[in-house]
């Protein structure tokens, strides 16, 4: 008779085990580096900064000023509103160029963050300016966090969602009372636009991807119990008188 056997997959590898490509650490220290650029310029007023880098619905859709769009991700308010955002900027601009490339980090991250202002003063008054760089970081983070969810294959769902989730609260969950200076409305958009730009992202690369994948099939033999001779029962008796 045949040893039963049982066998199943193992995956030994995918395109997240490998290590960000040394790039990562370049696109995101010069980004960080240009975002500080671009608040000294705003800050100091330099060529009258203050007056052409900052984004309104007025400015940008009744006047036609459409490179505001752009030129606020590079404002900031502060020093304390350059810092919050730069440090999360440089993290998750570390993976994505790092593992997916510099088209999406820092290109598409840029070019997206002005798609991502536009939506965002559609919803303001003509008045209320909008700067900073915090839609981009939140489209960051809703890029990265679903492709790590879609990629990281070496762990069941239930522990990349736990994970994925996880990080969200943490990160992105506002840790101080509501502040009405923050457009926690350019972080919705930013984060919502940046999940749908992982799945069209993961969608056109799956062939490379799932290329990536390094799989094992474990089997692993069922061996059948050993019948005893009934003659051994009988040696291994002991009689009492």
């Amino acid at each position: 008779m045949e040893p039963a056997t049982r066998s199943w997959t193992v995956i030994r590898a995918t395109w997240l085990t490998k290590k960000p490509h040394g790039r990562g650490w370049f696109a995101a220290a010069w980004s960080v580096l240009a975002l500080i650029a671009g608040s000294v310029l705003y800050w100091q007023d330099v060529a009258k900064a203050s007056q052409w880098m900052p984004a309104s619905r007025d400015f940008v859709f009744s006047q036609g000023e459409y490179w505001r769009l752009w030129t606020t991700l590079f404002a900031h308010a502060d020093l304390g509103h350059l810092i919050s955002n730069s440090l999360l900027f440089f993290i998750f601009g570390y993976f994505l160029a790092g593992y997916f490339g510099l088209v999406v980090f820092p290109i598409t991250a840029f070019v997206l963050g002005g798609l991502t202002n536009a939506f965002v003063l559609l919803s303001y008054n003509p008045q209320v300016n909008l700067i900073g760089v915090s839609g981009v970081v939140y489209w960051m983070g809703g890029m990265w966090l679903v492709l790590y969810l879609l990629l990281d294959q070496q762990r069941t769902v239930l522990q990349r969602s736990l994970r994925s989730v996880g990080v969200a609260l943490a990160v992105f969950m506002p840790s101080t009372a509501f502040d009405p200076q923050v457009s926690y409305r350019a972080h919705l958009i930013g984060f919502f636009i940046g999940v749908v730009s992982a799945v069209i992202y993961y969608w056109i690369k799956r062939p490379v991807f799932k290329a990536a994948i390094v799989s094992e099939v474990i089997v692993e033999e069922e061996t059948p119990p050993i019948a005893k001779d009934e003659s051994d029962k009988e040696d291994n008796l002991i009689f009492h008188n």
